[in-house]
């Protein structure tokens, strides 16, 4: 009995170092794929590919979300491929000062931004500067603020960011579509935190008078057809 008594205890001491040594590994592992996660801007920036592939992998979701609540679907596309050209670029100067996600936010905005301006002028040259004017006044009985939060509506909300000033649709999606705080997207913006505040708000109120606008326009084609 004491033989075998001896005989588990060794097994059981076995047992647990060999358990011991499976955590010490795993452990290991794990922290080697966080220091890898943690280093793909930089190991991009010593131009490996397969480090920026991983980004474009990990964050091409942000920014093509991004460029369609700014720009809309028909030029979302271009613009993602853009932005990851310019990161590609400029990646060396990424000094890990900020967040990745925070300095790939301003990027992104800023070639959206961009390509907003170059489609406006585009459209004053063709139009002479007339461009249709933004209601002044909130119509119908549905409430505008509720379609914010309306998955269903997504098309007629990204219609509706079309009527808000670019600074301001930036600040906007920045904040109540992604969820940054106000002094990130300041930071991303280049601007005071109270400019993003105010940025912020005239463009919910804009987005609001859109959508309370497309609202009535749609009860009125509704009359009108019944």
């Amino acid at each position: 009995m004491v033989l075998r008594g001896a005989r588990l205890l060794r097994c059981s001491r076995v047992s647990e170092g060999l358990n011991h040594r499976i955590v010490r590994v795993v452990e290991g592992a794990f922290a080697m794929t966080a220091a890898g996660e943690h280093n793909l801007p930089e190991r991009a920036a010593r131009g490996e590919v397969d480090a920026f592939a991983r980004l474009v992998q990990e964050h091409s979701g942000l920014v093509y979300r991004v460029a369609l609540r700014i720009l809309g679907a028909e030029e979302a596309q271009d613009a993602s491929q853009e932005v990851w050209i310019r990161v590609w670029r400029s990646i060396g100067n990424f000094r890990g000062e900020s967040a990745f996600s925070t300095w790939l936010y301003k990027i992104t905005v800023n070639t959206c931004l961009s390509a907003r301006r170059k489609e406006q002028t585009m459209r004053l040259r063709e139009f002479a500067g007339e461009f249709p004017q933004l209601p002044v006044q909130p119509g119908g009985e549905d409430d505008p603020e509720a379609a914010i939060l309306d998955g269903e509506r997504r098309d007629e909300i990204l219609r509706a960011l079309g009527h808000v000033r670019d600074e301001h649709r930036a600040a906007l999606v920045l904040r109540h579509m992604e969820g940054l705080s106000y002094a990130e997207v300041a930071s991303i913006l280049d601007v005071p935190d109270g400019t993003a505040k105010g940025w912020v708000s005239r463009g919910r109120a804009a987005l609001l008078v859109a959508l309370a606008a497309e609202a009535e326009n749609g009860q009125n084609h509704g009359g009108e057809a019944s």
